[in-house]
């Protein structure tokens, strides 16, 4: 009865984060085609998802793309970057300042069970997310997991109003920030497909009535 009560009160828990998926689908906040990951990221039961990041490329103004006070985001796109964009932004003489930014995914996990946090990080470590851990313990609403990849590609392109590069390898450097993107997004394909294909302690071997996998509202 004990565990069955503590289920009980962790699919609600996992209901409200679903509830809170949807209505970030709803309202256009969700990364495009996260749903797909997102689908398989909470197939075991004892995992929700809590928040998202597919990865992005983004152009950023200000003197160091880290200075959140200071700095600025010009541009952001979950897509593939595109040479006309890119030179428009460029050619923008009040720009004193660029970086060009590519950031790969990063996802937040709650699970009630630590065995099943473990887990979770061993599959993240294997698909290439070396900078997974569990950054907060909570046995009520469970622990949270950060999953997050390495993959990164920040490239400095204007300073003090000037270029520093020339135009003509342009084309190498979006199809770098591009291969970037994607390499970020295999890496979240591997993960979401082991999690789902191999839950282990992250699923719970009785008959059970799981709210999430009978919402009433569509996925995906």
């Amino acid at each position: 009865m004990r565990s069955s009560r503590k289920l009980d009160k962790w699919l609600k828990v996992k209901e409200e984060a679903f509830k809170a998926i949807w209505e970030d689908r709803v309202i256009g906040y969700l990364d495009p085609g996260a749903e797909k990951f997102l689908y398989l990221l909470n197939k075991p039961t004892l995992i929700a998802t809590i928040s998202s990041c597919t990865g992005r490329i983004t152009i950023v103004e200000g003197k160091w793309h880290w200075e959140r006070g200071e700095a600025r985001v010009i541009y952001k796109t979950h897509e593939s970057l595109e040479k006309s964009v890119l030179e428009s932004h460029l050619a923008k003489n009040y720009y004193e300042d660029l970086w060009l930014k590519v950031t790969g995914p990063i996802i937040h996990l709650r699970t009630p069970r630590l065995r099943c946090a473990h887990h979770i990080i061993r599959h993240a470590r294997v698909s290439g997310f070396k900078h997974s851990g569990i950054i907060s313990l909570n046995n009520v609403r469970g622990h949270v997991v950060e999953v997050m990849s390495g993959v990164q590609l920040m490239v400095p392109l204007k300073r003090g109003g000037k270029l520093l590069f020339n135009f003509e390898p342009l084309e190498d450097l979006i199809s770098m920030a591009n291969e970037a993107l994607a390499e970020g997004r295999g890496r979240l394909e591997t993960l979401a497909s082991k999690v789902s294909s191999e839950p282990g302690p992250c699923d719970f071997h009785i008959p059970l009535q799981d709210p999430y996998h009978n919402h009433i509202y569509p996925w995906p």
